[in-house]
């Protein structure tokens, strides 16, 4: 089962890192699993991914837990519960999330644990042989079904050992609420840490919720609705963005939101596509889910079969940012098995032409359905 969380950005750039988020917080709960994506990733890597899905899939692995085992998951959340909610908006906007648990046709579960699961959390129940390859190609079907094509493929392999498999699959299509003029898109130079890249650039000249915050840049795109948006945030020419990491936060998340105003900025974004895949394990043990990784988990909520323990938590994740709008993809799924232009007077420019962080958030319901740290294009 993989898990990803994805955090929104808001930064300082001096000074001591803040307090933690408050309980129950889903902000809190994303940008703490961004900030530990980012502890074990290299320094020359993108990161792109869901806080979303990972929040379902590990929701959906606390509800079978117990004990030790069920404090340090549910810590890890923040005290958090990602169940089933209805994420689309209007006629063009498309979001939706969808679940699935995967049995061994070996393994007994308690049946009050798929009923929740199936209550509470839409998902989709079914029983197969781990060991026919045909399960391994359902499974990645499934996947590819829920994100229209984006993600093919979650897992390689299938073992006997394994003896359920939990799945969030996540998927994002919106226009812009103002679009780029592709007629305006040209070649470009994006300096990432590894070094300069020519890529497509996108420009648009508006009136966009905006703010300068402890020396860094921070707009927020909306996509047509209002409810979805994606903010992006650009910390200062020649700062290593890995030296912003420590602070953020959800304190200075909502300092920064409070400066947003309208302002005419000039504004440019590189066109890309990105695909990411992350295994989770070091990931979660960061965040402090520890016991379910060992011998000493306890998961009697799921199966009297035992002694099971959490094998692996993945994710992959799928981005295309053009001038028409967002189209995003995301699978988590964990593994459970036995132990073993003449400016404007007033105009802002903000040129992203090197590294960036960037969120798209559901304002409605405070959800942050993904997430990332751009460094090389």
């Amino acid at each position: 089962m993989a898990l990803s969380v994805a955090a929104m950005c808001t930064l300082t750039s001096c000074g001591e890192p803040q307090t933690p988020p408050s309980e129950g917080s889903r902000i809190g709960f994303a940008l703490s699993f961004f900030k530990s994506v980012n502890q074990t990733q290299k320094p020359v890597d993108n990161i792109v991914v869901s806080p979303y899905s990972a929040g379902v899939a590990l929701s959906m692995l606390e509800e079978g837990a117990e004990g030790e085992t069920r404090a340090e998951i549910d810590n890890a959340l923040n005290g958090c519960m990602f169940r089933m909610e209805k994420l689309s908006e209007g006629d063009t906007v498309i979001v939706k999330s969808a679940n699935s648990v995967w049995i061994n046709d070996d393994f007994s579960v308690r049946n009050h644990y798929v009923s929740l699961l199936q209550k509470d959390y839409e998902a989709l129940a079914t029983t197969l042989n781990f060991s026919d390859p045909a399960t391994l190609q359902a499974i990645n079907n499934w996947c590819s079904e829920n994100t229209e094509g984006k993600i093919t493929k979650i897992m390689s392999s299938l073992s006997p050992q394994m003896k359920m498999v939990l799945a969030n699959a996540l998927y994002f299509n919106a226009p812009w609420a103002d679009r780029f003029d592709a007629n305006l898109t040209r070649k470009s130079v994006f300096h990432g840490v590894s070094g300069d890249k020519d890529i497509k650039m996108m420009y648009r000249k508006g009136k966009y919720s905006y703010a300068e915050y402890q020396g860094c840049q921070i707009i927020e795109l909306p996509y047509q609705g209002g409810r979805y948006s994606m903010f992006v945030a650009l910390p200062p020419a020649g700062m290593d963005i890995d030296a912003i990491m420590p602070y953020v936060n959800e304190s200075s998340f909502n300092a920064a939101l409070g400066m947003m105003k309208p302002t005419m900025v000039k504004f440019s974004l590189p066109k890309m596509k990105l695909e990411t895949g992350l295994s989770l394990n070091e990931v979660l043990k960061k965040m402090g889910v520890r016991t379910a990784f060992s011998a000493a988990a306890d998961f009697k909520g799921i199966s009297a079969m035992g002694p099971l323990a959490l094998d692996s938590v993945a994710q992959k994740c799928y981005i295309d940012i053009t001038e028409s709008g967002t189209e995003a993809a995301a699978v988590t799924v964990a593994v459970v098995g036995l132990t073993a232009v003449r400016p404007d007077p007033d105009l802002k420019t903000m040129t992203v032409d090197r590294p960036f962080v960037f969120f798209i958030a559901d304002r409605t319901n405070e959800n942050i359905l993904f997430t990332g740290k751009i460094v090389n294009l």
